[in-house]
């Protein structure tokens, strides 16, 4: 297992990229691992062919597509489909990988040893730090957070609570490492998704069973920046994509672990906590049928979470108001 050195494809979807798209290639071109290729999808960049000129300073170092706009998945899928690689490495436009990003997941798939079969029902997260516009760290990853993370995940017998408490497993995007088996049996991004096809893609690997493991090591920067398309398209927990994603998966426990407390416990303390009131009130239920002996429990604990999380929100409003 050793000798294991399969390619791995770096796909860089790039929209009026130019401003970061060099750093996030040169952080491609430095991997210390060195069976890659590295695919850049030109989301239909509206810039005057800035973003084009940047990919194109690297010549055959990079393999280069454009098409019409049609958002970050569409553009990832396209490079799925132009992938070589065995394995897929997302890294947008405006981020960056350390050096060692992609061996550290190949050596963590050499370490298991497991048969092919297997292997590619594997899927990577890893920490990650977070840095500026500039390239000035913002956040550096807690590193007793990252380990707590991920002996509890290794710990899981099945995907379960990663379900239940979808904001509390939370997994930057760039770190992520799948076998291209995957997008065959699961499906690829959804295109009609802007806000939650990142994790909409880990539900649909986490309920077909797919391993899971966290590397607890800092592997990629994410960049925060006022040019940001995340930021142009604005966050909430209340939005149709949301109230999709919300609903399927207490859906998907209620069909799948029915007699499960702790899950459904897990599951209304999260939506609880991100303002969610009415998959919490329903997870609650289910919690109270199964346990009624702790209705005055769930009921308590129900308006501490509601109480914190309003005074969240308040503060972030505050604080919005007055950075801009």
């Amino acid at each position: 297992m050793s000798q294991y050195t399969p390619k791995v494809s770096i796909i860089i979807p790039a929209y009026n990229a130019s401003n970061y798209l060099a750093e996030a290639i040169d952080s491609a071109l430095a991997q210390t691992y060195e069976n890659i290729e590295i695919i850049v999808v030109n989301d239909g960049s509206k810039d005057d062919g800035a973003t084009r000129r940047v990919a194109a300073s690297y010549g055959d170092k990079i393999r280069y597509f454009e098409k019409e706009n049609g958002g970050s998945s569409s553009a990832l899928n396209r490079g799925i489909r132009e992938m070589t690689g065995e394995w897929f490495s997302w890294l947008s436009h405006d981020d960056l990988y350390y050096p060692n990003k992609v061996e550290r997941q190949i050596a963590a798939i050499r370490q298991l040893d497991l048969p092919e079969e297997e292997r590619s029902k594997l899927v990577f997260f890893s920490a990650s730090d977070l840095i500026d516009g500039t390239g000035k760290y913002i956040r550096k990853a807690d590193m007793d957070s990252a380990w707590e993370t991920a002996r509890f995940i290794s710990a899981l017998p099945g995907n379960e609570y990663l379900i239940a408490e979808p904001t509390r497993f939370t997994f930057h995007g760039c770190s992520c490492f799948i076998h291209r088996d995957a997008f065959v049996e699961v499906g690829a991004f959804d295109e009609d998704l802007r806000l939650v096809n990142d994790v909409d893609l880990w539900f649909r690997l986490y309920a077909a069973g797919y391993v899971v493991h966290y590397l607890p090591e800092a592997l990629v920067m994410g960049r925060v920046h006022a040019k940001q398309v995340s930021r142009s398209i604005g966050f909430s927990y209340h939005n149709p994509e949301q109230d999709m994603f919300w609903a399927r998966s207490l859906k998907w426990l209620e069909t799948n672990h029915p007699e499960n407390y702790e899950l459904f416990y897990a599951f209304g303390r999260n939506a609880y906590l991100k303002t969610r009131d009415r998959e919490g009130d329903r997870a609650f239920a289910r919690a109270e049928a199964l346990r009624p002996e702790l209705r005055v429990m769930l009921w308590r604990k129900k308006k501490s979470y509601q109480l914190y999380a309003g005074g969240r929100t308040m503060l972030k409003k505050v604080y919005m108001k007055f950075r801009m």
